[in-house]
């Protein structure tokens, strides 16, 4: 079967998706033969890069919608957003401060701007690994250090639902006139959470405002990660004055498509459309549906819903002991037709969005039950001796110690380190990837300088990048992501492409 007959195939199947897009595939969300409007910029249907007529509407639209400055559509997802906000805001060679926790797309930009990042890093939560809010001290700390800095990046909400407070972050940096770029790209409900839906009275559930509205300059959002809308649609907001409109639409215009689709055009019309319609009825309903799941995973007594006071409700990060959450995501898959977004060493996350239906939260939970009970009992899905990575069960029911990858099997407990790994920089991106290179095998490259970016996909987020040292904790990071089976890109057959030696600057 070629491409398009393997999605035919695929969708006429049973399998539900807890993943991206938004739109879940509802059947509620309809869209006329596709070849009938892919058409080019002819009478009638405007320029995205010169709006005067209806995208200049559409515009319109998501300004009044989002409250911003302006907000351009993207067909480039926020990868191109997150690109043009760098550009608009840095000058090659800037001192950039960044979260560390950003998307592989904030290093591309770093690269190609040939910028020198300050990297802020997070606290990690010990049981699962997963970075939480970036503190506000280690922004004010950082900006004391270096006085360069320009521009400052920042992923919120993360892709686990982690939530930052832009706020304050936002006066922070605007105390140093220095402006602020949020990647919001999977928040993009948010505006709707927080405009129609009320947590109120629910402890695992809280509401959240969007990036726009906290002060930040530059907002990128994925329209398709947690909206109805295709998939490589997005949106870009300029919330300020800091930035003008003309360097902005100078960026979008280098890094967009000159010929823009304008079937993912009309579908981010859709989505604005039903936003502004039907999104009360449709909030209202996900808020019910979250809470009625919340409640169900009460009774779980091995698997547990992780909760953070930081965590936006829509990511459903469930987490698992004594096995890898691959395991559990493989279970979920070809026991009971439930594709999950992604699954990581110790938790499964698993996407909602106001486009899932009650079914499809009454079918995860019916499953991951019949999971925990059966782990519960004596005849379990998981064997207690083997846990996820195929290491025996040590009969010990102490806590471990951690290291240098960050989780250790011990009893089907696990313990992170408390911090993200700190990055060694070498030296700058465009210089390793420009630069002589040659393989070295995983177990023989400590100390070498890695010419690629090393990340594990989903996320996204860099292992190590371009320049920096591979360390003993930076490989033992990438062993252990690769013995849980997670996919690792970046690395050929064990081998890590690195750089010349003599040839750091």
């Amino acid at each position: 079967m070629n491409l398009y007959e393997e999605l035919l195939a695929y969708c006429r199947g049973d399998m539900y998706p807890m993943h991206m897009p938004g739109h879940k595939r509802n059947p509620d969300f309809l869209m006329a033969n596709p070849y009938a409007f892919d058409v080019t910029e002819v009478e009638g249907t405007d320029n995205l890069h010169h709006p005067e007529g209806v995208i200049r509407d559409l515009m319109n639209q998501m300004r009044m919608y989002y409250s911003t400055r302006e907000s351009y559509p993207l067909v480039g997802g926020s990868t191109c957003g997150i690109l043009a906000a760098m550009s608009a805001c840095c000058k090659r060679g800037d001192t950039i401060l960044v979260d560390r926790n950003c998307h592989r797309s904030v290093y591309h930009g770093i690269y190609l701007l040939g910028l020198k990042p300050v990297y802020l890093y997070r606290p990690v939560d010990r049981e699962t690994g997963i970075a939480l809010e970036l503190p506000v001290l280690r922004v004010e700390e950082a900006l004391r250090e270096h006085s360069d800095i320009t521009c400052m990046i920042l992923t919120s909400p993360t892709y686990e639902g982690v939530v930052s407070d832009v706020q304050a972050i936002a006066d922070v940096v605007h105390g140093k006139d220095i402006p602020l770029i949020v990647d919001e790209a999977h928040g993009a409900h948010l505006r709707g959470m927080a405009k129609y839906a009320d947590f109120s009275g629910c402890r695992s559930l809280r509401r959240f405002v969007p990036a726009m509205l906290l002060g930040a300059d530059l907002v990128v959002e994925s329209l398709h990660k947690t909206l109805p809308a295709l998939t490589q649609t997005g949106v870009l907001h300029l919330c300020t004055d800091r930035i003008s409109t003309e360097e902005v639409q100078r960026c979008l215009a280098i890094y967009e498509t000159s010929s823009p689709s304008y079937v993912l055009m009309a579908s981010i019309a859709q989505c604005v459309d039903w936003q502004l319609n039907k999104g009360e009825k449709a909030f209202l309903k996900y808020e019910k549906q979250l809470r009625w799941f919340c409640e169900q995973a009460k009774s779980w007594k091995v698997l547990y819903l992780w909760e953070n006071e930081k965590k936006e409700p829509s990511k459903l990060v469930i987490g698992v002991n004594m096995f890898s959450g691959k395991k559990l995501a493989d279970v979920l898959r070809q026991k009971y037709c439930i594709e999950t977004e992604m699954a990581a060493e110790g938790y499964v996350l698993a996407m909602t969005s106001p486009c899932d239906t009650m079914e499809g939260f009454e079918r995860l939970a019916k499953a991951l039950g019949e999971i925990d009970r059966e782990l519960s009992g004596e005849n379990a899905i998981f064997p207690a001796e083997v846990d996820g990575s195929g290491g025996k069960h040590c009969g010990n029911d102490d806590g471990a110690e951690v290291d240098g990858s960050g989780g250790t099997h011990h009893c089907g407990r696990r313990a992170y380190r408390e911090e993200m790994i700190p990055a060694k920089i070498r030296m700058g991106a465009y210089e390793a990837v420009s630069s002589a290179r040659r393989q070295v095998s995983l177990e023989d490259c400590v100390g070498e300088i890695a010419a690629d970016t090393i990340m594990v996909y989903p996320p996204g987020i860099p292992i190590v990048a371009p320049g920096e040292e591979l360390t003993g904790d930076v490989v033992r990071n990438i062993q252990q992501s690769i013995e849980t089976g997670l996919t690792v890109i970046g690395i050929e057959g064990e081998k890590i492409r690195v750089v010349e030696k003599g040839r750091e600057l």
